[in-house]
C-alpha cells in the first residue's frame, strides 16, 4: 500500500467509523494531512445518529484544530472513499451509498469482518490504526508535524489503555514519539463530565442477569461512554459478557464485552442484532445497533428493552457446547463416513514460515491460533479452507501425488504470523494429496448451533449451525471439530462398516 497513489484521485473522502474515538479521529487526519501536502483534498467524516461529545475529544479536537463532519449522505462527486480504523460494510461504520465509479481503500487494525482485496490493507497484530498509518507515513518519508504526531500518540494511547497494551514494535516505536506531554495529560484527564459520571452510576444500578450475561441501560449518550461503562460492568465478578444499551433516536445502541471464551462479543452482538440490525467488533469487544422499525416489524408491539432481553436468551439457549478434549458425545454410535477420494492440497507448515513461529490460520469456521512445525501440515479443502493435522494423521490418511496443486479459489487461504503480521498465501507451498481408503470419521448433522473447542485452539471455537456436521477421526473421538454441511456433502460418502 502506497498512500502516495491516493492523491491521484481528485474528490477524496476518509470516513471514521460511527461516533469515531480517538484513534480514529488521529488516523483519518492524519492521512488528511499527507494527503493535503501533495495538493489533493479530502474531507474527513463520520455517520451515525450522534454527534462526538465526549469531553477528551471534543478538547483534542479543538487544541489540535482537526475538522470532521458528521454526514447523512456522501457527495455525489466521490472519486474514493478511505475508510480508517474500521471495514466498509461492518456494524460500527454507516454503509453510505458510493457511486459505482469511485474506489474504496480499507485501512484499519481491528480483526477482518469483509473479504480480502488489493485495496484492503488490516493489520490486525498492531494495537491502534494510528500505528498503521504512522508506519505508512514513514515508508513514504513524510515529515509530520508536531499536530500529527500528538495525535497519532494520542490515538494510540487510546487504544491501549494508557500504553498499557503495546503489541508490536511498532506500537512501542511510535509511544516513544510524543513531544506534546501537556496536552496528553489535559486530554487524559478529561475522560467524563459529571454529568456523564451520573449515567455510569445510574446504568450500574439497572441491571439483569441472564445466565452469565449483564444487560444494562443508560440514559441517551455518546458511544465512547457507552464503551467506557462497558469495560467498568465487565470487571463484576460472575459476570462473564455484558451488554450496555443506551435509546437513541432510532433505536438501540450497543456495547458489548465479553471475558469468557465461550462467548465471543462479536459472535454475540451479531446474534442479537441479526433481525434488527447488525453487529460486529472482536473476540472482547464489540459493538452494535438495533432500529425501533425493525424491531417492530419483527416482533410487534414488544418494547425494544424486552426484544433485547428475549434475543440474549435465545442467545444463551441457541448453542451446545463441544470441547474436544472432554465431551461426553457418543461418536461411536454415530454414522461411519469415508472420505471420497478428491484430490485436496497440502502444506508443510514449516515451509512457509520458521519452525516454532506462532501463526494464524483463517479457516472458513473461524481463525486458529498455532504455531508452525515441522509435523504440523495444513490440509486445503475444495473450497479453499484450511485446517492443521499432524504429520502421523496426514500420512495414515492421505496418499501424496505426483500432480502439482495449482486450485485457485475466490478466497486464496493464507497464514498470518503473529508476530511481525506477515501474511502468506500458503498455495505456492502446497502439494497435491488424496485421501487414502482408510480415511474414515464418525459424524452426525447439527440439529442445534454448536461451539467446538478443537484441539488445536482451546481458546476460541468454531461454530457449526443446522445442517453443519460434527466429525471426529475413527478411534480418536477426542479430536472432533465442524464440517460445513456443503462440504462434507462433497467429500464424505457413508460406509457402512458395520
Amino acid at each position: 500500500m502506497k498512500l502516495s497513489s491516493l492523491a491521484e484521485y481528485k474528490n477524496i473522502v476518509i470516513q471514521c467509523h460511527d461516533v469515531p474515538d480517538a484513534d480514529a479521529i488521529a488516523s483519518g487526519f492524519a492521512l488528511q494531512s499527507y494527503l493535503r501536502s501533495l495538493g489533493a483534498e479530502a474531507s474527513l467524516v463520520y455517520g451515525g445518529y450522534a454527534e462526538i461529545t465526549k469531553p477528551s475529544l471534543t478538547m483534542m479536537l479543538s487544541m489540535l484544530d482537526i475538522k470532521i463532519e458528521r454526514i447523512d449522505k456522501l457527495p455525489s462527486n466521490i472519486d474514493l472513499l478511505v475508510t480508517v480504523d474500521c471495514q466498509r460494510g461492518a456494524g460500527n461504520v454507516q454503509n453510505f451509498e458510493l457511486p459505482d465509479t469511485a474506489g474504496i481503500v480499507v485501512l484499519d487494525h481491528h480483526r477482518p469482518e469483509i473479504p480480502e482485496g488489493e485495496n484492503i490493507f488490516i493489520r490486525s497484530y498492531l494495537a491502534s490504526c494510528s500505528t498503521l498509518i504512522w508506519d505508512l507515513l514513514n515508508s513514504e518519508a513524510y515529515r509530520m508535524d508536531d499536530r500529527v504526531t500528538t495525535a497519532l500518540y494520542y490515538g494510540l494511547f487510546t487504544d491501549t489503555n494508557g500504553m498499557s497494551e503495546l503489541r508490536h514494535p511498532l506500537d512501542r516505536d511510535l509511544a516513544e514519539i510524543n513531544n506534546n506531554i501537556g496536552l496528553i495529560k489535559t486530554l487524559k484527564n478529561a475522560a467524563i463530565t459529571v454529568e456523564e459520571l451520573d449515567i455510569i452510576g445510574g446504568t450500574l444500578g439497572k441491571r439483569e442477569i441472564i445466565s452469565n450475561i449483564g444487560i444494562f441501560r443508560a440514559e441517551e449518550c455518546d458511544a465512547n461512554l457507552l464503551g467506557f461503562t462497558s469495560d467498568i460492568a465487565q470487571q463484576v465478578a460472575h459476570i462473564d459478557c455484558c451488554i450496555v444499551y443506551c435509546p437513541l433516536p432510532h433505536g438501540l445502541k450497543l456495547s458489548v464485552r465479553s471475558s469468557a471464551r465461550e462467548i465471543m462479543a462479536s459472535e454475540i452482538a451479531a446474534f442479537v442484532c441479526k433481525e434488527a440490525g447488525n453487529g460486529g467488533g472482536n473476540i472482547e469487544k464489540a459493538g452494535g445497533f438495533m432500529s425501533f422499525n425493525k424491531i417492530t416489524e419483527h416482533a410487534g408491539d414488544i418494547s425494544p428493552h424486552d426484544y433485547l432481553i428475549s434475543r440474549v436468551n435465545a442467545y444463551s439457549m441457541n448453542y451446545d457446547l463441544v470441547y474436544a478434549d472432554n465431551n461426553n458425545l457418543d461418536f461411536g454410535s454415530m454414522p461411519v463416513y469415508q472420505k471420497q477420494p478428491i484430490p485436496v492440497g497440502f502444506a508443510v507448515s514449516t515451509d512457509i514460515f520458521p519452525e516454532g513461529t506462532k501463526i494464524t490460520i483463517r479457516t472458513l469456521e473461524g481463525d486458529i491460533d498455532t504455531m508452525t512445525g515441522i509435523n504440523i501440515y495444513l490440509m486445503i479443502g475444495i473450497e479453499g479452507e484450511v485446517y492443521p493435522i499432524m504429520r502421523e494423521k496426514f500420512e495414515a490418511s492421505y496418499s501424496v501425488s505426483d500432480t502439482a496443486y495449482t486450485e485457485e479459489r475466490e478466497y486464496q487461504p493464507a497464514i498470518l504470523n503473529r508476530l511481525n503480521g506477515e501474511r502468506k498465501i500458503i498455495l505456492p507451498f502446497a502439494k497435491t494429496c488424496v485421501p487414502k481408503d482408510t480415511k474414515l470419521v464418525r459424524a452426525k448433522m447439527l440439529e442445534r448451533d454448536t461451539k467446538v473447542f478443537t484441539n488445536w485452539d482451546t481458546e476460541k471455537y468454531f461454530t457449526g449451525t443446522a445442517g453443519d456436521y460434527i466429525v471426529a477421526n475413527e478411534g480418536s473421538y477426542s479430536d472432533c471439530y465442524i464440517v460445513r454441511g456443503d462440504i462434507f456433502a462433497k467429500t464424505y460418502a457413508e460406509n457402512n462398516i458395520n
